[in-house]
């Protein structure tokens, strides 16, 4: 049972503040006024809407990176379906020091997925905004070891100025910058904005999340998306949704932002694999309240081989993406009777 939230949320906190303090005595005059750790989060747009692939991939016209500056420091790049069915999406989180990468994309090659050319980009056109003296040192880590999250990470090797964080198992990844307050839970600083890093596998043996203050979004990966959530160790997953729902009631975090979106805009039904045309795909972002959701369900499973179908996402333990059972799930919403569930 869980009794020192107080106690964590007033640790956390000061650990936040006190960098974000030590920051400014660094940042210089010009940096030290942006405030990364606002009273409430800065505001951002996410009305608009994603690209959504075509029938005929070959003939598709669209970028094959989609591009939304959600607000000044805080971009969302998402693969053009066409290019790779799984469109997962990466974040750029802009500090005063570094610009945080967070994965990679499906797809290794640079000609059919420009994910440097379009990085280096935005960080030139955020450095000229800014009237930044010094282009920020590129950070890049990824949620998990899929080839969804970490395909393009070739493109960046031999990139000066550039970290790349090596991968743990069940534990953080390896990065000098990364300040570790436990084997589970550390923080890295952009210059001012902190970045919490936890892990959290199970869908992957490398799966981290990361929090971020400043727009309080929780970058889940594959822990927890609008899609298919295939659990690998159900074990290591129910501990680590649970360690993101007592992290959810310590801090105020805003939405869950995964990895990519596998489900319709209709309750219930995702998209088939392999599908490069998703015209009626459902929104990004999810409610705090689906960690407990998901969590209750993932209790239910208790390890056994189960396909538990919710309206904003699927939990599969011990089958493949692909899998479905006979009949209906144990877990069995009265929207899951409706006809063309699949």
């Amino acid at each position: 049972m869980h009794t020192d939230s107080s106690a964590n949320t007033t640790r956390r906190r000061n650990a936040l503040l006190a960098a974000i303090a030590a920051c400014a005595l660094v940042c210089g005059d010009g940096w030290a006024a942006t405030d990364f750790n606002p009273a409430k989060p800065a505001p951002g747009n996410l009305r608009f809407a994603w690209i959504h692939g075509s029938i005929s991939a070959m003939h598709n016209t669209d970028p094959r990176i989609q591009i939304h500056r959600y607000n000044e420091h805080s971009y969302i790049l998402r693969q053009n379906p066409a290019v790779h069915w799984e469109a997962p999406f990466m974040y750029l989180l802009f500090g005063a020091e570094r610009v945080l990468l967070i994965d990679t994309g499906a797809t290794e090659e640079l000609e059919y997925f420009p994910l440097r050319n379009v990085v280096d980009a935005v960080i030139a056109r955020w450095t000229t905004a800014q009237q930044h003296d010094t282009e920020p040192e590129l950070v890049i880590l990824t949620t998990g070891d899929a080839p969804a999250q970490t395909a393009g990470l070739g493109q960046f090797t031999g990139r000066p100025n550039t970290r790349i964080a090596t991968a743990t198992p069940g534990g953080l990844p390896k990065l000098s910058l990364l300040n570790a307050q436990s084997e589970t839970e550390g923080t890295l600083d952009l210059g001012g904005r902190i970045i919490h890093v936890l892990a959290t596998p199970g869908t992957s043996a490398t799966g981290i999340s990361l929090y971020d203050p400043y727009t309080d979004f929780l970058f889940t990966g594959t822990t927890m998306l609008p899609g298919r959530i295939v659990i690998r160790d159900y074990d290591a997953y129910f501990n680590s949704v649970t360690r993101l729902s007592r992290f959810t009631e310590e801090m105020p975090v805003a939405a869950l932002m995964g990895g990519q979106i596998d489900m319709s805009s209709e309750p219930g039904v995702d998209y088939r694999l392999r599908s490069n045309f998703r015209p009626n795909e459902r929104g990004l972002t999810l409610p705090v309240a689906a960690l407990k959701e998901c969590l209750s369900v993932v209790h239910l499973i208790n390890g056994r081989e189960a396909v538990e179908v919710l309206p904003d996402f699927i939990v599969m333990n011990g089958v493949g993406r692909g899998y479905r059972p006979y009949g209906f799930p144990m877990y069995q919403p009265d929207f899951t009777r409706q006809r063309r569930l699949r």
